[in-house]
């Protein structure tokens, strides 16, 4: 099905001698739908997704390539098997999702691609708005201790003690900037204090995963809006024509996956497994998880049916469970 295609499709890339490949096909339980050696793809399965992007009714694979280098990802699309148009992405996605921003009558949906802390957004397969998280706050008090170094008045060393006291006590954590400072040798401290004192300290977050949820109406063709999940341990819901934020949401843990049913206007239910190895599910106008599912290690997928939510975990079991009675079945798959 689509649901099965655009969760698990993964185009393995190393080539293996022919011998092996029969020999691990003969040994899975799993049949290949496709496989092709030579296809130069490298992806995760929060990169792939099927979309009609033409409104046509024909389904496209659209993939968020990483490439072979910090140079070469793009953003593909397959017809089949084959390739119909690539757009080169400006750095490492982490999650593409298709929605419909507007109502229209030829109904074609735009590209998200999320990077870093930037969701690039697509239309016509063409770049259209990039959307920028909000930055974090800043430690008070390590604004305050590089306004000294600014105004020359500690010197590096100085400044290293008192960013590493900073950090051992604060609840804000610090800045890229001095983590990095933190981590020179004494002999780079100058030049690199040099270089960027002058400069207004930020604090900026990254995009972990990403989905979708409907505005109002729960028809195909309806708009919706995207949902993201950041290394800040926080949900952000963005309106869909103006990308301003509907509504925010904080975890306990970092959320890896996301999955999201309902209309934001009307009610929804927001289910996040994070790495924390909990599964935490919110409802609307909840700032904060009504429930709390505890896994047996680190999530690496998830789903919901319904009432039922199904997570992949990394010690090869599947769990499932259902919102009444937090608790369900659980299948392990045994390796050869």
């Amino acid at each position: 099905t689509d649901l099965q295609l655009s969760r698990g499709f993964e185009m393995a890339t190393a080539a293996s001698s022919s011998s092996g490949t029969d020999e691990s096909q003969a040994n899975s339980k799993w049949l290949d739908a496709h496989y092709d050696p030579v296809a130069n793809l490298y992806t995760f399965s929060s990169c792939v997704n099927l979309a009609d992007l033409h409104g046509d009714g024909e389904y496209k694979l659209v993939v968020g390539d990483l490439g072979t280098s910090w140079h070469d990802m793009k953003l593909k699309v397959y017809r089949g098997t084959d390739l119909l148009s690539e757009n080169a992405l400006p750095d490492m996605p982490a999650s593409v999702a298709t929605f419909l921003m507007e109502v229209h009558e030829l109904c074609t949906p735009a590209v998200a691609v999320a990077s870093g802390p930037f969701v690039y957004v697509y239309k016509n397969l063409r770049p259209y708005f990039k959307f920028t998280l909000p930055p974090l706050e800043i430690n008070p008090l390590e604004k305050d201790v590089w306004e000294q170094a600014k105004e020359d008045k500690i010197d590096p060393l100085s400044l290293k003690e008192m960013l590493e006291m900073i950090r051992e006590k604060a609840d804000i954590p610090l800045s890229v900037r001095s983590l990095r400072f933190l981590a020179l040798d004494p002999p780079e401290m100058d030049s690199f204090v040099n270089q960027y004192k002058m400069q207004p300290i930020k604090r900026q977050t990254v995009i972990t995963c990403m989905s979708t949820l409907k505005k109002n109406m729960a028809d195909e063709d309806a708009i919706s809006c995207l949902v993201i999940g950041t290394e800040n341990n926080e949900i952000l819901v963005l309106d869909p024509e103006a990308f301003t934020i509907l509504a925010r949401m904080t975890l306990p843990s970092v959320p890896a996956f996301l999955d999201v049913m309902g209309q934001f206007d009307v009610e929804y239910r927001l289910t996040a497994a994070c790495r924390n190895g909990c599964v935490y599910i919110f409802r609307r106008d909840s700032k904060k998880p009504k429930y709390c599912i505890e896994l047996s290690s680190q999530p690496v997928g998830l789903v919901r049916v319904q009432k039922n939510i199904v997570a992949a975990c990394s010690d090869q079991t599947l769990q499932g469970y259902t919102q009444k009675v937090g608790g369900g079945c659980c299948v392990q798959e045994k390796r050869d």
